[in-house]
């Protein structure tokens, strides 16, 4: 897989090369479960970290600084999955301190500013990512992709509450639905984006499409999107999440939980940890897994 540096729900994850996924197994014949999947692979290596040098936007520091915000940003990777988000903002206080503001500081911001659920100001973040990565086209990507992770995420809050209440609300308002729709317009727009990494964050973006037709009751729609995956993609696991999101807007959740699981035997923890994201903002898994 090309390297695919994406600042998604406030967790920074790199998918590249280095985290192969296992052979998949022979698709299970219609309307049947998945068949169970081989082994677990062994532990993938980190992946490396981008060279200083090769990281667009910082032509105005010493190799010095360059060096010491990739280390920063390596630092605040890890205190948002620890969720230490304050340990997260004091330390991208200190690097601004150091080398300026720039757009990976902000999108580090904006990312810490989801974890908290405060997205109104992980929003102005990144705005100002975007802002500041102007005339950069894979790196504006990046705060592009989180605007339209905050309307995913706004919507699928409010549709977990609305699914939750008592009695549950199966038909979403107008408005609600006018939301999901500037969700969905704002992946398809990416699929097209100048920025956009070749192919290889397609099936991320064509599964969050799914979810937000399906979110509409937008079944015939989301067939079409069903067709983009291939069980046999050895670099992404969208085709058993996607089928695994079937079954959880059917609230059966035992069916999704099988395709999970054969997700989880083949493909590295660290790719599967993209799409479990989406599921845990969409209220059908409590953490990521």
């Amino acid at each position: 897989m090309k390297t695919l540096s994406l600042l998604t729900a406030g967790l920074p994850l790199l998918l590249c090369q280095t985290l192969p996924a296992q052979n998949p197994a022979k698709p299970p014949a219609s309307g049947t479960k998945p068949a169970a999947a081989a082994a677990a692979p062994a532990p993938a290596p980190a992946p490396a970290a981008a060279p200083a040098q090769a990281l667009p936007g910082l032509n105005n520091l010493t190799d010095a600084q360059r060096q010491a915000l990739v280390a920063g940003m390596g630092e605040v990777a890890t205190y948002i999955r620890g969720v230490r988000n304050l340990e997260a903002l004091e330390k991208l206080n200190d690097m601004e301190t150091s080398v300026g503001p720039n757009h990976y500081i902000e999108n580090l911001r904006g990312a810490v500013y989801t974890k908290m659920r405060d997205f109104k100001k992980a929003r102005g973040h990144f705005q100002r990512a975007l802002e500041l990565s102007k005339g950069l086209a894979l790196e504006s990507f990046h705060p592009r992709f989180n605007l339209a992770e905050l309307d995913f995420v706004e919507a699928g809050q409010a549709t977990t509450k609305l699914r939750e209440a008592t009695p549950p609300v199966t038909t979403l308002p107008e408005a609600l639905v006018k939301q999901w729709d500037v969700a969905r317009d704002a992946f398809q727009n990416l699929l097209k984006d100048p920025g956009k990494a070749g192919t290889s964050s397609d099936s991320l973006l064509n599964f969050k499409i799914l979810i937000c037709q399906l979110q509409m009751k937008k079944e015939a729609e989301g067939e079409v999107i069903m067709t983009t995956f291939d069980q046999y993609d050895a670099e992404s696991p969208a085709y058993y999440f996607a089928n695994a999101v079937k079954c959880f807007i059917k609230d059966d959740k035992e069916g999704a939980n099988e395709w999970l699981e054969s997700a989880r035997k083949i493909y590295p923890k660290e790719i599967n940890e993209v799409f479990n994201d989406s599921l845990v903002e969409m209220g059908w898994l409590e953490t990521l897994q």
